[in-house]
């Protein structure tokens, strides 16, 4: 248990935060999470791992639990910076005055320009970002907390879809092709989220590119002509 002497603080209120400690605290949890899991883990062995006291680690978590959830809280930080944020960039956003092959706007077929917000471009930075933080994403996906994570993903997509339509003026509809607007909008990002998923349980071994090219392939195949 803490010391009476100091208060804890959660990482997600206002504090100086000694960046290089929270690496260490990051390494150790990783470290203790492959040895032997979150339900095994004490504080003192986080303490102990990262090469800390336990009063240094109550100064930045309230304990392992909020320590876990602000390392997620974190990683989708990053990842919405990456594909949201940094997506919407005039480099980035593919121009809605742009003409189609059949000579008509793209503003008059919204529902490929809203798919293209998953720019090939940003979606290679956020898997490179996964990619060079892979041993902490691998345990966490493995862990018990692992839908959590899954389904913040998908909350990042949802919120890149959501940008680009209104970046393109498309209005909400209730229904999309006879499909209800949540099913459409689950059906569009669990195809890509499920990819990017997969990758990450089977190592990251293929290349940021060649998990893109997937994407964009799946993108504009129907699921009944992907196998046959």
């Amino acid at each position: 248990m803490p010391s009476t002497t100091h208060t804890p603080v959660s990482a997600s209120t206002p504090a100086k935060r000694n960046t290089k400690t929270e690496a260490k605290i990051k390494a150790a949890f990783t470290t203790l999470m492959q040895a032997k899991g979150f339900d095994a883990m004490t504080v003192s062995d986080i303490a102990r791992t990262a090469g800390i006291n336990r009063g240094t680690f109550y100064m930045h978590y309230l304990d392992k639990m909020d320590l876990r959830q602000q390392l997620v809280d974190d990683a989708i930080e990053d990842l919405t910076r990456i594909l949201v944020t940094d997506a919407a960039a005039p480099d980035r956003t593919p121009d809605r005055r742009a003409v189609s092959p059949g000579g008509n706007t793209i503003a008059s077929h919204r529902g490929k320009a809203i798919c293209d917000a998953f720019q090939p471009a940003s979606i290679a930075d956020a898997l490179r970002y996964i990619r060079d933080d892979y041993a902490f994403f691998s345990v966490v996906s493995r862990s018990g907390n692992d839908m959590q994570l899954y389904d913040r993903m998908k909350e990042v997509l949802k919120r890149l879809i959501v940008a680009q339509a209104t970046r393109f003026g498309a209005e909400p509809k209730t229904d999309y092709n006879g499909i209800p607007a949540d099913y459409a909008m689950e059906i569009l990002v669990s195809a890509v989220s499920s990819i990017i998923w997969l990758w990450i349980r089977r190592g990251c071994k293929e290349s940021p590119e060649e998990i893109c090219r997937i994407i964009e392939v799946n993108k504009t195949t129907a699921p009944v002509d992907i196998l046959w």
